[in-house]
């Protein structure tokens, strides 16, 4: 128990780590051997910390960010189009939390999918396949991973923790106290 009801597993780790990726034209990728990730749609929003009426769980930025990069991406109904999502979810409750807040989830509606196995690993909505931020949080490199792992997904070599059939995912950080958002949408066909 760490708080109650909280317990130690619902909370992420102290980690370190790295993250690097390799973006490019599709003229240079002409000449590197795929399988790629290409990169649909992207947005960054942010807010200050606190301001009178923010609201803590469904943060304006995040929503504006997700509909940002859905509209760049073509994406109409995040819930059925996405085949796999890297969420940023540092603590048990943030995964229903952001699942409302980027549209995966009507509001209130986000525990349904976590409770109903929607997310689950051979849900129709896997959300962090690859164990996620909950499993290792290298601070400063953990939102990367959130998109390095996306793009692994669509690329096929998400390895032990690949989504078969993946050809769209989402990759989503957030940082500072939930004031900064930042989200991809890659997918395994060009844009």
């Amino acid at each position: 128990m760490l708080w109650d009801p909280i317990r130690y597993l619902e909370t992420c780790p102290s980690s370190d780590g790295a993250a690097a990726m390799v973006l490019s034209s599709e003229r240079a990728s002409s000449q590197s051997p795929g399988p790629f990730a290409w990169v649909h749609g992207t947005a960054v929003r942010s807010e200050p910390l606190l301001f009178p009426g923010r609201d803590q769980i469904n943060p304006l930025a995040g929503k504006m960010c997700a509909k940002k990069a859905y509209a760049e991406a073509g994406i109409v109904d995040p819930r059925r189009e996405i085949d796999a999502a890297e969420i940023y979810v540092p603590f048990s409750w943030y995964e229903p939390m952001w699942l409302e807040n980027l549209g995966f989830a009507e509001e209130n509606a986000g525990w349904r999918m976590v409770d109903e196995g929607v997310t689950a690993f051979d849900g129709a909505l896997p959300v962090n396949p690859s164990g996620g931020v909950l499993t290792s949080n290298p601070i400063g490199a953990s939102g990367m991973l959130r998109f390095a792992e996306a793009a692994n997904q669509v690329r096929g070599k998400a390895g032990a923790h690949q989504v078969e059939g993946a050809r769209r995912a989402v990759g989503h950080a957030y940082g500072g106290g939930s004031q900064f958002f930042a989200m991809w949408v890659v997918g395994s066909d060009r844009p």
